[in-house]
Order: structure tokens, then sequence, then C-alpha cells
């Protein structure tokens, strides 16, 4: 019952939180704000889920799960209300962190409380389909709140959705404390090793396209006529609900070394068949293609971690983890910033994001490789890769 609760209390707050990627670049645009400002906006949620990744699977850990996750929720819906009455660049930015600090304090106490609902053996399955819930709704949302946009249903949108995200966090109270953890007085110090570098390399230079795709594809699509620029959100997303858990098992067969070359490639058709995309069809086969290599870099980016790792630092590598997806992130929106202050635009900004991975590959395979790898680590990584969503 814990875990159908969570299962639509995902879909929900996802889908209702996941709105303003389509539409706010839109919106924004149609305040006056400059492609430059956009990307700032887009920046200040990046900026603030790369500084409080780390610190708030402290806090989960410290003040308990439930606390945090109705919390959290609450704080996100708030923040996309505050988005329906908000405008200009800074305030719209500050409101985008606070709801990137909450969705990111959602998800790390959510998926800490999912582990807990089922067996050892099961439990990152089980945290794994509600990441998959959380692409459903990211491959839906965008692309619904363009055409909601399209149709003369502008900020107030977001007021609108907040009945489906109320209904989401409301069903959370309904949460038994049974499997919450006692709270600890002191959260588990962070560290990070050099051994890891090679796994925070590879992500971080994959990850810049999600900064600039979210920063301008929408409103760069938008000006070259494509009814709905989410569009190559949907593709991603779908492409790697599609395509996550094969890529895993070849990750687990083959090794993260190996896969991250097609991975790589994928990475650069895509970013360069979006750079000129002008028509709904070329901007689905762009996001496909980088769905192909989103669904890879996960698994992959989680096996260079756990190879370097052993039991007692996994919450370290974890962190490490996270910590280079928001600075991949974060730096591809400074990308699409620096980028469309020069008067590059979109093509140029994503047209970098398609040499960087292949820039960073020889270093990645250079690293060493550990010396015994068991066939039991490799079936606790294919695990975790297919719990990451």
């Amino acid at each position: 019952m814990a875990y159908a609760i969570l299962v639509v209390s995902t879909l929900l707050l996802d889908f209702t939180i996941n709105l303003p990627t389509g539409s706010l670049p839109l919106s924004l645009h149609d305040d006056g704000v400059s492609p430059f400002g956009i990307s700032i906006v887009i920046g200040f949620g990046l900026a603030a889920a790369l500084g409080g990744s780390v610190p708030i699977g402290g806090l989960v850990d410290r003040f308990g799960r439930l606390p945090i996750i109705r919390w959290a929720g609450g704080v996100s819906l708030v923040a996309l209300a505050l988005l329906a009455f908000v405008h200009g660049e800074l305030p719209t930015g500050l409101v985008m962190a606070l709801r990137s600090l909450a969705f990111v304090a959602y998800t790390t106490a959510e998926f800490a409380y999912a582990s807990a609902l089922v067996a050892p053996e099961r439990s990152a399955s089980a945290v794994g389909t509600l990441g998959m819930i959380g692409n459903i709704a990211f491959a839906t949302s965008p692309a619904l709140s363009v055409w909601l946009w399209q149709h003369g249903v502008g900020r107030e949108q977001y007021l609108w959705a907040l009945i489906l995200g109320a209904l989401g966090v409301a069903i959370l109270f309904v949460l038994p404390k049974t499997h919450e953890l006692p709270k600890q007085r002191r959260s588990r110090k962070i560290f990070m090793r050099s051994a890891w570098l090679p796994a925070i390399v590879f992500l971080v230079s994959t990850t810049l396209q999600g900064g600039v795709n979210a920063a301008l594809a929408v409103i760069t699509f938008h000006e070259r006529g494509v009814i709905n620029g989410a569009l190559i959100f949907t593709a991603i997303a779908t492409t790697t609900f599609a395509l996550r858990y094969p890529a895993g098992r070849l990750v687990d067969r083959f090794g993260p070394r190996l896969v991250a070359i097609p991975a790589a490639l994928a990475q650069a058709v895509g970013c360069l068949i979006a750079a000129r995309a002008a028509t709904p069809i070329e901007v689905i086969i762009a996001g496909v293609s980088l769905g192909v290599a989103w669904s890879a870099v996960v698994p992959i980016g989680l096996g260079l971690f756990f190879e370097k790792s052993s039991p007692r630092t996994r919450g370290a590598a974890m962190g490490a983890y996270n910590f280079a997806f928001s600075l991949g992130s974060a730096s591809g929106a400074i990308v699409a910033a620096v980028v469309s202050a020069t008067h590059g635009g979109y093509g140029l900004a994503i047209t970098i994001c398609a040499f960087v991975p292949a820039i960073a590959l020889p270093y990645v395979l250079s690293s060493k490789k550990p010396q015994r790898r068991t066939q039991r680590t490799n079936a606790r990584v294919a695990r975790i890769v297919r719990a990451r969503g």
C-alpha cells in the first residue's frame, strides 16, 4: 500500500513540477527576456541543485525521510505557484532555485523511503520503478505545457496544476512511519576520491547538453517554426525509458568503458542534428539519438563509480555521482548563457556539447580498471543502474 502511494504521488508531483520546463522559457521570452537572460534563470535552478545535492542527503538522514518528503513536496508546489506571478530574471531565477532544491529533497527522501519498503535484494528495482514513472512524467509534461501556452493558457496553467500536485502531497501523509529510520545526531560525511575523477569527467561532459537544452531548446525551436519545441524532451525521455534496462545490461556484460564509446557517439549525432533541426521530425530524431546516449550515461557513470568504491564508501560515491550530474547541467547553462551573450545561439552551444564527450573519452578509457570484479558486484551495479531512472 505504501509503495502504491509513492507511485501515485511521484506521477502527480513529477508531472506538475515539470510543467515550467516547457513553457517557462516561452513566458520569459514573451516578457522580453533575452536568451542570455533565460539561460541565467535556468542556471539558478541548476546551481541550486549543484550546491544542495550533497547536504540534502545529510538532512534526510538526520531529520527522517517522511518529514523531508512531505515538506519538500509542499515547498515545490509553493515555488510552482510563485512562477505564475513573478516576472523578471532575478525573481524568477530565485523561485527556480527554490523549486530545484525542493525537488532534489523530495526525490532523495522518496527514494530512501522506498528502498526500505521491500526486501534488500528488491530495493533497487523498487526505486527504479519510481524513476521510470518520473521519466513518463518528463516525457509528457513539458510538451503539454508548451501546447497549453500555444493555446492561450500561460502562467495560469501552473495554478491549475496545483490541484494535481496538492493531491500528490496530500496522500504522502497516509504513508506509515513503520519504515522510517531513527533520526541520527550526526550525518555521514561525504568525501571525494581521485579514483572517481574519470566517472565525474564523463558525467559532466555528457550532461552539458541537458543544461543547454533546458535553457535554449524550446525557445530556439519555437523561433525556427517548430510547433512544439519541447518535443525534444519527450523524445529523449521516451527513448531513455525504453532503453535504460538493456543499456544497463550492456554495461554489466561489457563494462562501462566499452559502452561509453557508442554513448558518446550517439550524443554527438543527437547534438549535431539538434543544432540545425528546423522541423518536428528533425527535433524528434535529435531527441531519440540523445535518448539513446542518455539511457547509457547513467549505468556507465554508476559502473565507473562502483568499480572504484566499496560498500563502506557507496554513500560517498552516490554523493559524488549526484554532484557530477548537477555540475554538468549547471555548466551547460553557463555555456548557453555565454554563447547567447556572444550571439552564437543554441546551434553553437549544442554543437560544443557534441564534441566535449569525445574529448573526455580518452581519459575515461585510459583509467585503470579494478583488478577484481566479481559477478555479484556486476549484478549489484546492474540493479542500481535500473534504479536511478
